[in-house]
């Protein structure tokens, strides 16, 4: 998953109020008259991990999301390739869409898409032309899994032909099996995840490593971690105040990395909502420059729905204010 720049100027409906409604409005701005969601507001492209991604938070969180969900999926699923892999796509400014980029990563790309079938489709959204779409797409998006598979270690790879493993993408697999009620499977995978990311001090975010490290994917592999059940409440519990420990100033105050990393606040706020709304506060405060997409827009509309603040009790340090959103901090 990599991150895209975005200027706060394409934030002003979103910000302008405090609320749900507001957060909800912000995530819309997303949506072309097609039903395609772009990554960024203003800018061309489309990476459907992040349109899912943000999609499946904002459906948990209880966002009212159902319209822009079934417009997304009349555009996506046709664009599915012959193998059930997506790229990603250009053509927003002109409406005439072509796949200009492979996926940033197959496993993760098809486990959300199969993730957010499966959420639409048990709560019976979807009518009987969508359906068939669907158990199509779901056939194809499950093949690409299986060829993803690598029974040599009990993971997917991020492409077929590339012997490389991401904690995040493999976490997302078994969010897909567990939405798909596969529980054998995501049990195993589950095991795997431990053997194999487990490192000796802190879980590793990639096999083989990844060097330097950065925030992204270092930091933010393990976040991915709190909301998979797959830790117990209390090796979670210690494991986001070891994190916090680590890195909360660099998460909130963007000192090193620009982007808003809305997915943070999202893992966190169930055991550290004062965290959360932190986050929510932050972004308020930053400079025009912040790297905002659809899923932090997501994020913060799904927090919104869940009661989280717009507040923080400590000084926050962050990059130079936005003159537009001081009034609204």
């Amino acid at each position: 998953m990599k991150p895209w720049a975005f200027t706060l100027a394409a934030l002003c409906v979103g910000m302008a109020g405090h609320g749900a409604a507001a957060a909800l409005a912000e995530l819309k701005a997303f949506q072309t008259a097609d039903g395609a969601l772009v990554t960024q507001v203003g800018q061309d492209l489309v990476d459907p991990y992040f349109a899912n991604k943000a999609l499946i938070i904002a459906v948990d969180a209880g966002v009212d999301v159902r319209p822009q969900t079934l417009a997304w999926l009349d555009w996506l699923l046709p664009r599915q390739r012959a193998d059930g892999g997506f790229d990603r796509f250009c053509g927003a400014r002109t409406g005439a869409w072509r796949a200009c980029m492979a996926a940033d990563a197959d496993d993760a790309t098809a486990a959300t898409t199969l993730h957010l079938l499966s959420l639409v489709q048990s709560r019976s959204w979807l009518d009987a032309r969508q359906n068939a779409q669907a158990r199509v797409a779901e056939r194809a998006a499950s093949g690409m899994l299986d060829s993803l598979y690598d029974p040599g270690n009990g993971l997917y790879r991020v492409f077929a032909a590339t012997p490389v493993y991401y904690l995040m993408d493999n976490l997302e697999v078994y969010d897909a099996l567990r939405a798909q009620k596969r529980g054998p499977q995501a049990t195993a995978l589950a095991s795997a995840i431990r053997k194999r990311f487990r490192g000796l001090i802190a879980w590793q975010p990639a096999i083989p490593a990844i060097e330097p490290e950065a925030f992204y994917p270092h930091a933010l592999a393990r976040t991915y971690l709190w909301s998979s059940g797959i830790l117990s409440d209390s090796e979670r519990g210690a494991d986001i105040a070891n994190w916090l420990a680590q890195y909360s100033d660099l998460w909130i105050g963007r000192h090193r990395d620009p982007f808003a990393w809305g997915i943070v606040a999202w893992n966190i706020h169930s055991v550290a909502p004062a965290e959360a709304a932190c986050w929510r506060q932050s972004v308020r405060q930053a400079g025009d420059k912040l790297g905002w997409t659809v899923l932090d827009a997501s994020a913060d509309a799904a927090l919104a729905r869940q009661g989280i603040a717009i507040s923080c009790s400590r000084r926050l340090s962050l990059n130079p204010p936005s003159e537009r959103l001081r009034a609204n901090a």
